[in-house]
This record gives structure tokens, sequence and C-alpha cells, in this order.
């Protein structure tokens, strides 16, 4: 059994993952980076803000988040301007309040442009959180030259250096007796083991804020898959997919560059409109996809392949909300009347776009394309 996946973020890479522990040979492809590489760090089951309790997940989905460098314990996280809020796993270098209730927190204070520790450590201190539990935040200033005007990225990517994060681990370090733990920007490195070893070295709690898009915890995570997907023996290949043929049988992968791949199955996991993987064609007034492939768009059940119509969506009726809910018709894992196809994540039609539902809907799709 021969299955090709398109797409390279959390739902593809756990159908990668799942088809070939499945038995299947297995040969990923993607593009550009999706929004899976945007990550903040928090990982959800629903929209945050209408999560209600923990939603319980299989041992394969808290196996898979935890060899991508994720915890799935419930947790307490913030943004890098102050603002906590829960989620039901976080990368592991996202700092976890909830642990250091009635802690003393330091927050590291980098002359940055991005970051200002006096302001975070304010909003911290004064929510209801920190007052009901007697939390105290406090910022610390350290002493790193040409921090300034770096992207978070580039900042968590030279500390990946063994010398530049010891010279970070140097002044947290003199923390100690001062501050219980330490929060930091989105900086503890880019590739996998940089925050571990940073954390061992400071001898103290230690973590992140949440990362902006394009930051250091969507960085951690492609560093994590890659290696998942080596150790998998999976074949990736870094290019884009113009259109899928599915005949009787047999898939054909036309890539862009003129190759086509075989398969049997094929993973569609490409991602929705915030990714590229659904794209609106303003000339017709509906979306598409961004391949050619014998599968429907839908929202609320509806075809997107006609403007707004008696019978057709209403775009100004679901307004922004549209955006997260177009993608492609299923039945269970597969593709409305192309049984052959299986479909993951956000090119999903009427799914929540979150981290954890994107992983599970992978595996599902991995599993039925592996089987």
């Amino acid at each position: 059994m021969k299955v090709v996946v398109v797409g390279a973020g959390v739902a593809g890479t756990a159908a990668a993952w799942a088809a070939r522990r499945a038995g299947a040979e297995v040969a990923l492809v993607h593009d550009r980076a999706g929004a899976s590489a945007l990550a903040s760090g928090a990982a959800d089951w629903d929209r945050w803000q209408a999560a209600a309790g923990q939603h319980p997940l299989e041992a394969d989905a808290v196996a898979l988040a935890s060899a991508l460098g994720y915890s799935t314990d419930p947790c307490l996280v913030c943004t890098a301007s102050g603002v906590l809020r829960p989620a039901q796993g976080r990368d592991r270098a996202v700092l976890d309040l909830t642990l250091l209730a009635g802690r003393r927190i330091g927050v590291a204070d980098l002359a940055r442009d991005d970051w200002d520790a006096e302001l975070i450590a304010r909003a911290l201190s004064s929510s209801a959180w920190a007052r009901t539990t007697e939390t105290r935040f406090a910022p610390r200033a350290l002493a790193l030259s040409d921090v300034q005007h770096a992207s978070s990225w580039d900042l968590a990517a030279r500390f990946d250096d063994p010398g530049e994060r010891e010279k970070l681990a140097a002044e947290l370090v003199k923390g100690r007796g001062e501050v219980d733990a330490w929060l930091c920007g989105p900086w503890l490195g880019t590739a996998a083991g940089a925050h571990e070893a940073l954390s061992q070295r400071v001898e103290l709690p230690l973590g992140e804020a949440l990362s902006p898009p394009g930051g250091a915890a969507g960085a951690r995570f492609e560093s994590a898959r890659d290696a998942l997907l080596e150790q998998a023996g999976i074949e990736t290949r870094r290019e884009a997919v113009s259109e899928v043929v599915v005949g009787s049988g047999r898939i054909d992968v036309h890539l862009a560059g003129g190759e086509r791949w075989g398969a049997d199955r094929l993973v569609l996991a490409l991602g929705g409109v915030a990714a590229g993987g659904v794209r609106l064609d303003e000339a017709r007034a509906r979306f598409e996809l961004s391949l050619g492939a014998p599968v429907t768009l839908q929202v609320d059940g509806l075809s997107t392949d006609a403007v707004s119509t008696l019978h057709g969506v209403d775009f100004a009726a679901h307004g922004p909300a549209l955006l997260e809910q177009v993608g492609i018709a299923t039945v269970g894992a597969a593709a409305l009347g192309t049984p052959s196809v299986f479909v993951a994540g956000d090119v999903m039609a009427d799914r929540p776009r979150t981290w954890l539902r994107a992983l599970v809907t992978g595996l599902h799709a991995g599993r039925a394309a592996g089987g």
C-alpha cells in the first residue's frame, strides 16, 4: 500500500506517522510553511474562549504530541502582552503558570522593541489569578547585547548555539534567591533540546510566553517534525502539488516540477485559508482548492461552487467566520464522493481550526489511508 500525504503541518505529520505505523509505504510532499509553523505554542481542542474542561485524548495522540515537543496536560500560559489564558496543552518550552502559583516569577527584561517586561509583569500581577494565588511577577534586567532589533525567531535561533546559550544562562542564574522561576519571551531556542539544556543549567523553572506568528514555537515544531519523519522512514519532498488525478485503482499526484507520483491512497492535509490550501477566486466569487482534485468544498453542508444565492452559501451572513469553516466535504475521514482520498486538519469543512483537532484528524486519516 502506497500512501501520499500532501501537507506537513501537524495534521499531515500525524497522517504520515499513522499510515506508516499501519504498515503503508508513505511519502509526504509539502510546499511552503503552513499554519503549524506559525503556531503560538498553545495546543487547544476547541477555541480557547469556549473551552469547557479537558477533552480526553487517545494514547497515540498523547504520544505523537510528546514526540513533537508538546505536553497535553491542562495549563495556564501567557502572551507577550501579559494576557493569561488556559490551554489543553503546550509546547514544553512555554511556561505553565499553574505549577508556580504563589511563587515569585522573574520576567526577563531585555532591551527589545517587542517585549516590555515591566508592562508584562504589571499586567500579570493584576490578573485575577495572580491576586487569588498571591503570585508575584517582577521585571529582572538581563545584561545581553545586540538583542534590541532582532526578530524573536532570530533571537531564539541565537540561543541554539551553546556558547550564546551559556551567556543567557549566566544572566538567569544571577536570579537565584530573588526569584523562584523565570518567564522569558519566545527566545529559548528553535531546535529541540535547547530549552531543556538551558533549564538544567539555570536550575529554576524556566519558560516562554507564547510566540508570535513565525516565532520560536513554530520553528521547534518543524525541527521535531523533520526528526520524527526521518526516524519513521517517511520520504519527504519540498515541492508544490499542482493536481491530483484519481483513476480506477490508482492516484496520480502531479508535482509542480513535472514529476508524477503514483499512490493507492492520498491524504490531503494542506491547510485551510490561513495556510493557502483554500483560496478565494475573486473573479468568480467562490472558494477553490490550491490544487486540482476531485473534491467538493462546502460550508454548513452547502457547496461553495457558486456565488451567494438562495441555493448556495450566503457569504455575507457567515461573515469572517466563513474563513474558518470553508473546506473539503468529508464522510468520516474520506473526501465526499472520493473514498480513496482522505482529508485532515484545517482543510476539512466545518471543523474548529485548533492544534489538537488537527493532530487527531491526521491520525484518523492516516489510519484509514494505511489500513
